[in-house]
C-alpha cells in the first residue's frame, strides 16, 4: 500500500510539472521576458511578503484609503449635477438631465482608455498618477466655477464652462478607475489568494462607505447659504476636493511599498482585434479536420499571440453580451436616482 501511495504521489508530482510547463508554453517570449522582469524589480519586496505571507501587504494601506477618498470625492459631485446645473447657468430639467447623463457616461467610457493605456504603456502606478491629477485639477475647477458670480452671473454662466471641470473629472476618475483594484491585487503573490480575497473585502467595503458617507454630508452642505445665496456648492464640492487630495497624498507616499508589474508595451485592444481577425481568416480557411482539432475558432490566432492572451479575449467575448450589456439597463435605470427622479 505504502509503494502504491508513492507511485500515485509521483504521478500527482509529474502531473503537476506537466501542467506548469504547458501554462508556461501558452505565453510568448515577450511575455516571458516580462515576467521575468517582474520578477526583478520586486525581488525585495517578494521577499519580505514570503517572510510574512499571512501579513497583509504595507501597500493596501496607502491604496484602501485612496479608493475610499476617490467614491467619496465622485459621489460627493455626481448626484447633486443635476441641480447644480439647472442653477448655474439656467437650464431647463431635461436639458439639466442631459448634462448630468453626459458625465456619469463619460466618467464610465474613459475606464477603457485607462485600462488600455495602463496595459499598453504606461504600467497601473502611472496611469494612476496621472489621472489622479486630471481629477484633482476638475475638482479645484468645479470648486471655483461654483463660487457664484465669479465666472458669470448665476443662471446665466455658459453651458461651456460649467461642464468643462466635469469633463476633466469624467476623463481623471474614469483613467484610474481600472486601475486601482488591480493594482491592489498586484501587491499579493499568487500563494497568498487568501489575503487577496480578504484585501478585495475590504477594498469593496471602502468603495461603498465612501459612496455611503459623501451622499449623506454633501446634499446637505449644499443647502447651506454663502456668498449671499441660499445654496453654496461651493462649498459643498471643496469637501470632496479636500478629501480626494488627502487620499491621493496617502497613495503617492506609499510608493515605495508598490509591486510593480511591467506594462505589456502594446495597445491591447488593437492587439485583440488583430488576433481576431487572423484567427476568423485562419479558421475561414482550414479544413474541417483542423477547427475540430483547434476547438474555437480563436485559437487559430495561438501561435503568434500565445495561448494566455487567445483565452483572454475568448473570456471576454463570452461576458461582453450576457452580462455586460445587460448591466447598461440596470445602470439606466439606477441613476435616474440623481436625474429623473430627483426632478
Amino acid at each position: 500500500m505504502a509503494e502504491k501511495r508513492d507511485i500515485d504521489a509521483a504521478q500527482i508530482n509529474l502531473s503537476d510539472e506537466k501542467h506548469e510547463v504547458t501554462a508556461m508554453d501558452l505565453l510568448t517570449d515577450h511575455e516571458r521576458e516580462l515576467l521575468e522582469l517582474e520578477a526583478r524589480l520586486n525581488a525585495e519586496l517578494d521577499a519580505k511578503l514570503m517572510a510574512n505571507p499571512n501579513k497583509m501587504p504595507k501597500a493596501c494601506y496607502f491604496i484602501l484609503p485612496n479608493e475610499f477618498g476617490e467614491r467619496f470625492c465622485y459621489y460627493g459631485v455626481q448626484p447633486n449635477l443635476n441641480k447644480y446645473f439647472q442653477l448655474i447657468t439656467g437650464m431647463e430639467k431635461a436639458q439639466a438631465k442631459v448634462y448630468s447623463t453626459a458625465f456619469t457616461m463619460l466618467a464610465y467610457f474613459f475606464p477603457l482608455i485607462g485600462a488600455a493605456l495602463s496595459d499598453s504603456f504606461l504600467g497601473k502606478w502611472w496611469t494612476i498618477i496621472s489621472f489622479s491629477c486630471i481629477y484633482l485639477i476638475g475638482m479645484i475647477m468645479v470648486t471655483v466655477f461654483a463660487i457664484p458670480n465669479l465666472i458669470g452671473p448665476v443662471g446665466q454662466v455658459s453651458n461651456f464652462l460649467t461642464f468643462l471641470p466635469m469633463l476633466i473629472i469624467a476623463i481623471g476618475t474614469g483613467g484610474i478607475k481600472p486601475c486601482v483594484s488591480s493594482h491592489g491585487g498586484d501587491q499579493y503573490l499568487p500563494s497568498q489568494e487568501a489575503g487577496k480575497d480578504l484585501f478585495f473585502n475590504i477594498f469593496y467595503v471602502s468603495i461603498n462607505v465612501g459612496a455611503l458617507l459623501t451622499q449623506f454630508i454633501v446634499p446637505e452642505m449644499t443647502k447651506l447659504h454663502c456668498y449671499g445665496q441660499d445654496t453654496c456648492y461651493a462649498g459643498a464640492f471643496l469637501l470632496p476636493t479636500i478629501v480626494f487630495a488627502v487620499a491621493f497624498t496617502i497613495f503617492m507616499a506609499g510608493h515605495r511599498f508598490y509591486r510593480i508589474v511591467p506594462p505589456l508595451g502594446e495597445f491591447l485592444p488593437l492587439k485583440a482585434v488583430r488576433a481576431s481577425i487572423l484567427a476568423a481568416r485562419r479558421h475561414s480557411a482550414a479544413t474541417p479536420q483542423e477547427r475540430i482539432a483547434k476547438g474555437h475558432w480563436l485559437n487559430f490566432a495561438e501561435e503568434e499571440y500565445g495561448g494566455v492572451f487567445v483565452e483572454e479575449v475568448r473570456d471576454f467575448g463570452l461576458i461582453l453580451v450576457p452580462v455586460v450589456i445587460p448591466f447598461a439597463f440596470c445602470w439606466m435605470l439606477y441613476n435616474q436616482n440623481s436625474n429623473e427622479w430627483a426632478n
